[in-house]
């Protein structure tokens, strides 16, 4: 296929099942959506799947695990949502305590260029 043949997919559905015949196993299954400038026909369409059978059919693929450490405690999570929230509700006191802005306080000579400057405006 040249490159303005190409045809450009979105994924737009991931689901996972367990086999049914092995209770260990898992089916992936991903969704994708076809974006074409024009209408493909029929045996267009069945030559897209063909070449992507080719490409993904039988192939061994490796995945990473998803674990997002709590940087505190060093327990991983699935998402950084579920992290968060586990830093929330089991390290409200481990938090570092934020920063409180403080005001400079006056001094006498601060106060005394402070009455001054207003003296002048008047």
């Amino acid at each position: 296929m040249a490159t303005e043949d190409k045809i450009l997919g979105v994924v737009n559905a991931v689901g996972l099942e367990r086999d049914d015949q092995e209770f260990r196993n898992f089916n992936l299954t991903v969704g994708i959506k076809i974006k074409t400038d024009k209408k493909i026909s029929y045996t267009e369409g069945e030559k897209l799947i063909k070449q992507l059978q080719k490409n993904l059919m039988g192939k061994n693929i490796e995945l990473e695990p998803v674990a997002v450490p709590c940087p505190i405690c060093g327990k991983t999570f699935n998402s950084e949502q579920g992290m968060k929230q586990h830093q929330r509700l089991q390290h409200k006191e481990d938090e570092k305590p934020k920063k409180k802005r403080t005001r400079k306080k006056k001094t006498a000579t601060n106060k005394k260029s402070a009455s001054k400057s207003k003296s002048k405006k008047k």
